[in-house]
């Protein structure tokens, strides 16, 4: 599905591909307040970062409602950018 690894891998090495650029943040999830399952519940979010030729990846359960979730989303794809690109 497209809430999913995989899914959040391809995107940011898409976004590499095609932009020619050298980083790339993707993000997949289920905000909510709807559209959560079992398996893939609200507040489920995919990432996928491209950094310095390599691709990482992690999931991560948010609490809250969609803006919250959407807020800790933005919050955690641009500190764990902040973190890869001082390693790189």
């Amino acid at each position: 599905g497209a809430v999913s690894e995989p899914v959040a891998r391809a995107m940011a090495e898409g976004a590499v591909a095609h932009a020619h650029a050298q980083v790339a943040v993707a993000v997949t999830g289920v905000a909510g307040p709807t559209g959560g399952s079992a398996d893939k519940p609200v507040g489920m979010v995919w990432f996928g970062w491209h950094v310095a030729g390599h691709t990482h990846s992690a999931v991560q359960h948010f609490a809250g409602d969609r803006a919250q979730v959407r807020a800790a989303t933005v919050q955690h794809a641009l500190q764990r950018l902040v973190d890869l690109l001082q390693v790189a």
